[in-house]
């Protein structure tokens, strides 16, 4: 598949943005509450399916299916390091306002 310079460019930008918004709308520790992380957590997916989608109207549904088949199976093995996070949280008796 060939990508312009201008949409890696574009995407790269796009990401800048988003990881910066996130990193400083939540810059403060504080106990995170349910409906915070399922919150951010459904942007973060609609963000995913939104560029998923993109690049089933842009490229067609071969490069649109895999990115969905990698994202799903990426989401999916990421349920597996909570419990490690989990596990050293509560080892470390770390404050849950800092976790």
């Amino acid at each position: 598949m060939n990508v312009s310079l201008s949409v890696w460019l574009l995407t790269v930008a796009a990401l800048c943005v988003l990881v910066a918004a996130d990193f400083f709308i939540g810059r403060r520790p504080h106990d995170v509450s349910l409906r915070e992380a399922g919150i951010w957590t459904a942007v973060w997916v609609v963000l995913a399916c939104l560029f998923g989608a993109g690049l089933l109207v842009f490229r067609g549904g071969g490069p649109g299916g895999e990115f969905f088949a990698g994202y799903i199976t990426e989401k999916s093995l990421s349920v597996d390091n909570l419990f490690v996070f989990v596990l050293i949280m509560a080892k470390f008796a770390v404050p849950s306002q800092y976790q």
